[in-house]
């Protein structure tokens, strides 16, 4: 029983205050504060109390998400700053084609270039793996460059038409006596000594107008001499390449906070509801319009608990 107080009765005729925590999101982190709810003897109070419960225990499932979140970008951070090495550019060559993917994408109003992106780490990557080893194509002589009209002879064999015509992205049109490490670092040299013979400087020095015209340049065959690569050859897969390592998965050393995919507005492996959308690909699928997306990498997903 409670005492008397002023011809009141306090204690037993009313309860003790309900404090319930009530969670706010706010720049990415969890605000928690508590608030004193008087519980009263009435049913539509306690339905509020009810409701305020559940908003609770939603705003705490939430809260876990966020944090959960929050360790796999630092953990992915973390992985990401193991990228900033190289394994197989040497200093001039990093030099040399950091500046080249950054005349080919380069950062303007609408984001962030090939440069910011980590491109060069990429190409690093691949030159230094399967990719610049050939691992996936036939490197056996002999070698007889493609459009080539004039007769050849092979193994006693003369071909009165030369070698057959190939456009410059065929995969067929490979044909040098050196794996693609060793075209890499012969064709950026070649790169350098055409921009210093034609252009007055290394290729990093030049006016953003006269590297694009260097690049031109390859694209049209104008250097007469190149290390004995096709210029046009080289002028594919450095913009082959830059372009794989802006929109790859960053995964693979490129795309770097996925600015290659906030750019063109792919998703990665987002499909509705990663970051708590709620949206589910059949409901994206037969939406009357498109519905942008924060972009996911096979890191974050790799490192999601299984099921969620």
């Amino acid at each position: 029983m409670g005492e008397e107080r002023g011809g009141r009765r306090t204690g037993a005729s009313r309860r003790d205050f309900l404090k319930i925590g009530a969670g706010a999101f706010a720049a990415g982190a969890v605000v928690v504060s508590a608030i004193e709810v008087p519980a009263f003897n009435s049913s539509s109070q306690d339905r509020q109390i009810d409701a305020l419960n559940a908003q609770l225990g939603g705003l705490r499932q939430q809260a876990a998400q966020t944090t959960q979140l929050q360790s796999q970008a630092t953990a992915l951070q973390t992985q990401l700053a193991t990228f900033s090495g190289f394994l197989f550019l040497n200093v001039d060559e990093q030099t040399t084609l950091e500046s080249v993917v950054e005349t080919i994408i380069p950062s303007d109003g609408s984001g962030p270039g090939a440069k910011e992106a980590g491109v060069i780490y990429f190409i690093d990557r691949a030159i230094a793996g399967e990719y610049g080893s050939g691992g996936s194509m036939y490197l056996r002589g002999p070698f007889f460059l493609p459009n080539n009209a004039s007769p050849i002879t092979v193994n006693g064999q003369t071909y009165a038409h030369g070698t057959p015509k190939q456009r410059v992205t065929a995969g067929t049109g490979y044909q040098y006596p050196m794996d693609l490490r060793f075209f890499w670092r012969y064709g950026t040299e070649a790169l350098q000594d055409y921009a210093n013979s034609e252009y007055g400087g290394n290729f990093q020095v030049l006016s953003p107008q006269q590297r694009s015209s260097v690049l031109s340049d390859l694209w049209a065959n104008k250097p007469s001499s190149f290390n004995d690569i096709i210029p046009s050859d080289f002028a594919y897969e450095l913009f082959f390449m830059t372009w794989a390592g802006f929109l790859a998965d960053p995964l693979y050393g490129g795309n770097q906070n996925m600015v290659g995919w906030q750019l063109v507005g792919f998703n990665g492996t987002n499909r509705g509801d990663f970051y708590g959308e709620g949206k589910t690909p059949l409901s994206l699928a037969t939406s009357s319009s498109p519905t942008p997306l924060q972009p996911a990498s096979l890191g974050q997903f790799q490192q999601r608990p299984t099921g969620t």
